[in-house]
């Protein structure tokens, strides 16, 4: 298993906890990263067969308050990042005719949402380039899904309701847990297990006629008002 992060302590922590993973610290929105990684899963295994597109920046401001640098770091990151690991790894995939994409989205790429308008963007475009890949590649034996986590118990989520929660002069767990209260039909936050599991199934054989999906992970969120 090939891990690429910016954070190289991050990197440090997954490779202790899953054991069987090699690190490669780099920056996904740069091209010579996606190359890196390939070669390193060729290297290891002689082909790849699963890819989660995992990484992702968040920018809270509407859009008078977002600059050409904020817009521009929010997409190289969510949506030039996603494109080009995907691009490096179906061309092996392609060759091998054998593959699985998993690309987290978020809630926020299927409605919209106040004070996200980079964000929502820049997520509402990896659906669609998910479903772009879903049909161009079905014949090539490869599949492409895409989920899309609500409130999860992660540090971006935390980083998020911070920044709401200044904006309304109260904290960031008082903004979450109002969130949760108003619209999360399930009254609670998700956990990080609960999204992996999700991510295992996708790449299983169990769903092998699946692709093309958008699966909500979200307590309900994004079912209606």
């Amino acid at each position: 298993m090939i891990c690429v992060d910016i954070n190289g302590d991050a990197l440090q922590n997954l490779s202790a906890e899953a054991g069987n993973c090699i690190s490669l610290v780099g920056d996904i929105k740069d091209g010579d990263t996606a190359k890196s990684a390939a070669r390193a899963a060729l290297d290891v295994g002689g082909r790849i067969d699963f890819l989660f597109n995992n990484a992702g920046v968040e920018f809270i401001a509407p859009l008078l308050e977002t600059n050409e640098a904020d817009w521009d770091a929010v997409m190289d990151t969510n949506v030039r990042g996603t494109f080009l690991m995907s691009k490096a790894c179906l061309e092996v995939m392609a060759r091998t005719k054998f593959g699985v994409i998993i690309n987290n989205a978020s809630d926020a790429g299927v409605r919209g949402i106040k004070v996200n308008a980079a964000y929502s963007t820049s997520k509402a475009a990896v659906i669609h380039l998910t479903r772009s890949i879903a049909l161009d590649y079905a014949s090539a034996g490869i599949r492409a899904n895409c989920i899309c986590p609500g409130c999860i118990r992660t540090p971006l989520c935390e980083r998020f309701n911070e920044e709401v929660g200044q904006r309304k002069g109260i904290s960031g767990k008082e903004a979450l847990d109002a969130f949760v209260k108003s619209h999360i039909p399930m009254l609670r936050v998700g956990e990080p297990e609960e999204v992996a599991s999700v991510v295992l199934f996708l790449c299983s054989a169990e769903a092998s006629y699946i692709t093309g999906a958008l699966i909500p992970i979200d307590g309900g969120l994004t079912t209606g008002m």
